[in-house]
């Protein structure tokens, strides 16, 4: 019963719209810089946001910007590529700020100014993949000027300075790592070879090790797996991490990493389903958890043997909170492509084992005209149907010039799943997106019961 009860919802959310809503600023007064001779320019590492939308819909925001409330207004200067968040302050109002696609990774001939003003306004600067790609150049009315790359050392965890000066880092120190949840390594096979697939915190992020090479001994092939070798970085951090951890939800070998943000709530993310799928992504906060502090593997499902001796039928894990609790991670097992049909047009929704969905519209020509994505949670089950909250964060049309368009859209819903036989019943409740009662099918389940012969 579990299948269908998951797969829906997502569908049902994935479907409702709403117009982005953006935090106002709250009222703080400036950060106070404390500027020494020399100084032409302050900058503050925010975190790791996969753009500036999730930066505003993070629970770090209205906390980042009290202490920085230049945050709010301030340009935004997107590099293209990179995860980190800068906020960069010229000292002298009138300052000449100019940012610059330019770095170790940027290839020659690929520098370009991306902005510039001559009134010395705050700017908002999102760069850095695995290699700096962007450049500040800020000169102040007395002639002073200072050039730099933005740039976290990760080591250290600090911005990395000019050897010149000229640069004040007002940084808000990063989360202190949980004692004991910094690296973790997954282990090996029953035969004792090693699995390659290891999960570390550095500078406030975790960072996923994986060698599909070794997962031979398990009975996967390399060609399964389209992630890169070695270290790769995860999306949908948004914010600082101080915990991470490596177990098992299964009966069989399914390594899943668990995060801790630096608010103390709860992310996860599929290791193999990234692998097969190009890069990590955890997933949103997973509802209930709260000032969580560690995590541990345990026994899923107990049951006692025909001795009394009582049992587990699978592995699963636990998070540790401040107050004494424990409480089991929820996972998805039946990710999946489903399909529908809605007033002429095909519906396609992916469901990711992180609780994550993304649907796609295409109009009767098979052309696609929208998208959206956004999470959902089981809240409750019965023997026949399960209901669902949602949580939709992004939707996107297909311009008449043939761009697609994304916007920054959230809404939070309920539904409702039902099985019949191999396709599921969605009813939503306050969407018109389509009829409530429409049935998604997986088509995998549908062949294998074209597939079954009965006598």
């Amino acid at each position: 019963m579990r299948r269908f009860i998951f797969a829906f919802s997502a569908a049902a959310a994935a479907l409702i719209l709403l117009a982005g809503c953006k935090p106002k600023a709250p009222g703080a007064k400036p950060v106070d810089i404390d500027w020494q001779e020399g100084d032409v320019v302050a900058v503050a590492f925010l975190g790791y946001y996969d753009s500036f939308a999730a930066l505003e819909a993070a629970p770090s925001y209205v906390r980042l910007t009290k202490t920085f409330p230049q945050i709010v207004g301030a340009t935004k200067v997107d590099t293209g590529m990179g995860r980190e968040i800068f906020l960069v302050i010229p000292r002298d109002p009138m300052a000449t700020l100019s940012v610059n696609r330019d770095g170790p990774g940027v290839f020659d001939g690929d520098q370009e100014v991306l902005y510039r003003s001559e009134t010395g306004e705050p700017v908002l600067v999102s760069c850095n993949f695995s290699k700096a790609n962007s450049e500040v150049v800020c000169v102040d009315n007395a002639g002073h000027s200072v050039t730099f790359n933005p740039w976290l050392d990760k080591q250290g965890g600090k911005v990395r300075l000019p050897r010149g000066g000229g640069v004040k880092d007002v940084s808000l120190p990063l989360p202190a790592p949980l004692e004991g949840f910094t690296q973790f390594d997954y282990g090996e096979d029953f035969d004792g070879n090693d699995l390659g697939i290891r999960v570390r915190l550095e500078a406030g992020r975790p960072v996923l090790t994986c060698n599909p090479e070794s997962l031979a001994s398990i009975g996967w092939e390399e060609d399964m797996f389209v992630i890169a070798s070695g270290d790769n970085q995860f999306t949908g951090i948004n914010g600082l991490c101080k915990g991470v951890f490596l177990g098992t939800i299964g009966q069989d070998y399914n390594p899943v990493v668990c995060v801790v943000t630096d608010g103390g709530e709860v992310k996860i993310c599929g290791v193999f389903y990234a692998m097969q799928h190009g890069e990590p992504e955890l997933s949103d906060p997973l509802p209930g958890f709260k000032d969580v502090t560690g995590f541990e593997s345990g026994g899923g499902g107990p049951w006692e043997d025909e001795d009394g001796e009582t049992m587990y039928s699978y592995q699963t894990i636990y998070a540790l909170d401040a107050r004494g609790g424990r409480t089991e991670i929820p996972w998805f097992n039946s990710y999946g492509l489903f399909m529908a049909e809605d007033g002429g047009d095909s519906v396609e929704v992916m469901l990711t084992p992180d609780w994550h969905f993304y649907l796609t519209r295409y109009n009767p020509d098979g052309d696609l005209s929208e998208t959206y994505y956004g999470s959902f949670f089981e809240t409750d089950r019965d023997d026949e149907s399960a209901k669902y909250a949602f949580r939709q964060t992004g939707y996107g049309r297909l311009e008449e010039d043939g761009t697609l368009k994304m916007e920054n859209r959230i809404r939070t819903g309920k539904f409702t799943a039902r099985e019949e036989g191999f396709s599921y019943a969605v009813n939503i409740t306050g969407s018109d997106a389509f009829k409530s009662g429409t049935l998604f099918r997986d088509e995998r389940m549908a062949n294998m019961e074209d597939d079954i012969e009965y006598d």
